[in-house]
């Protein structure tokens, strides 16, 4: 038996209201609604749009421009290997200003690890950093079997070029085809050399004043001992590095968790 037309209608009509309903509530369109017209455009750029203290941290960036009514764009230094967040400034023509500097996923005591590379003479890092964020090798602590040191030893360090991924350690290498035979030579591959061995503190070994810029994201970091260190016992190397941002040297104008911070030059 065939159903009237009128039914069939309204059956229609009930599967299509069901199916919006669905599709709604997929959407999230009654939230999104409702913080559309309940929050005006920079609470919504603070905190829904985008991180607010964590990765880009956008989300931050836009609560101090607002809080702060920032007319000149400061510094922005993010701790975290992220997109630059200047475009949040520029589209209002603002001029940079580098008296004030927002910090984003602070974090200082920055340390490479080195390892050995199995029949190669180098030890290597995957570790990065992001510019301004330190100044300079501070200590050596050395990680195995280690006599005291007697007298000075010489450290030089280089860099290999590579593309910025997410996970650098999944990068593949024949070591013994394009590592092994790398040009570790004085040039654009060499970041400088230190001395170390005589001072000491604790158990880390103090390193020659330097300003050798680690800050490099798209690199990875190798060091060459003098081949009279002995190093066939260390399991691993870190390098401590000196803070280029001393929280004490600035006012502090905001502070999210000790995480994101808006400082200014004293």
């Amino acid at each position: 038996m065939r159903l009237p037309l009128k039914k069939i209608t309204d059956l229609k009509i009930i599967i299509i209201l069901i199916l919006f309903i669905i599709l709604f509530k997929n959407l999230n369109f009654f939230k999104s609604g409702y913080f559309l017209f309940t929050k005006n455009i920079n609470e919504r750029q603070q905190n829904y749009a985008y991180d607010f203290c964590e990765n880009n941290s956008s989300g931050y960036v836009f609560y101090i421009k607002n809080k702060f009514n920032l007319k000149e764009k400061p510094l922005i230094i993010n701790y975290h290997i992220e997109p630059q967040q200047d475009w949040i400034f520029k589209k209002d023509n603002i001029y940079s200003n580098s008296n004030k500097i927002i910090l984003l996923n602070y974090k200082k005591n920055k340390t490479y690890n080195f390892v050995k590379i199995k029949d190669l003479d180098y030890w290597i890092s995957y570790d990065m950093a992001t510019p301004n964020t330190s100044k300079g090798g501070k200590f050596f602590e050395f990680i195995g079997d280690l006599k005291n040191l007697d007298t000075e030893y010489k450290a030089n360090f280089y860099k290999k070029e590579i593309a910025v991924l997410d996970n650098v350690k999944e990068i593949k290498f024949d070591y013994k085809k394009n590592i092994k035979d790398y040009d570790f030579t004085p040039g654009s591959s060499s970041l400088g050399s230190v001395t170390f061995g005589l001072l000491k503190e604790g158990e880390k070994y103090i390193l020659s004043k330097n300003n050798i810029n680690f800050d490099d994201h798209d690199s990875i970091k190798f060091i060459k001992f003098d081949n009279s260190f002995d190093d066939k016992n260390i399991t691993e190397i870190r390098l401590h590095l000196h803070d280029n941002i001393d929280l004490s040297k600035f006012k502090i104008l905001d502070n999210h968790n000790n995480e994101c911070f808006l400082i200014q030059k004293q």
